[in-house]
């Protein structure tokens, strides 16, 4: 066995160190700009949400009348939703108990974005889910268009007008976590 000297590998070794130490740097830094543009980011989309919902005004397929700005409830949830979509009917069941447990204190709205038979598609999914919530017919996505929702399902939580939370998955309504902050919000108010 010939023992090579090790002095012939330090510079390469040197090189290797210093590059895996660049590339780390570069990592880092461009994960803490993300993350501050994304911070900015999320700041203008709630700010456009909040616009949003100052002026939006919805019927729902049992014709209410709901001027989201006037709600007497503190909290809204808008629930953007689809009969195609399997996440957004996973789900449901959560979002039924979570009115449930919040019925008087918390509006859920759901906005249905189904392009054909969307009236005959929400009375279904309304009938097999048990939904205690109204939902908006919104087959043109003028709705989900002001709130620039372009995949199911989503949900935007507003405490008296301002976003609090936003979905942009399937969300377990029920999880003792967002339990805890709805409860917290609702002291607050």
């Amino acid at each position: 066995m010939v023992k090579k000297p090790l002095k012939k590998y330090i510079p390469i070794l040197l090189l290797i160190i210093s590059f895996s130490g660049f590339l780390s740097t570069q990592i880092l830094w461009d994960t803490i700009n993300l993350n501050a543009e994304q911070v900015q980011g999320d700041k203008l989309k709630y700010s456009a949400y909040e616009l949003a919902f100052q002026g939006v005004k919805l019927t729902t397929t049992k014709n209410t009348s709901i001027e989201l700005r006037n709600e007497k409830e503190p909290i809204v949830i808008l629930n953007f939703w689809a009969s195609w979509c399997l996440p957004c009917l996973k789900e449901l069941p959560s979002l039924v108990k979570f009115q449930e447990k919040f019925k008087g204190k918390v509006r859920v709205i759901g906005i249905n974005g189904d392009e054909e038979n969307s009236l005959d598609e929400i009375k279904k999914v309304e009938s097999k889910y048990h939904l205690n919530f109204e939902s908006v017919s919104d087959p043109n996505s003028e709705i989900s268009n002001r709130f620039f929702v372009t995949t199911y399902p989503v949900s935007i939580v507003f405490n008296r007008g301002k976003v609090i939370f936003v979905s942009k998955k399937i969300h377990n309504f029920m999880d003792e976590n967002f339990i805890a902050e709805m409860e917290s919000a609702l002291k607050a108010n």
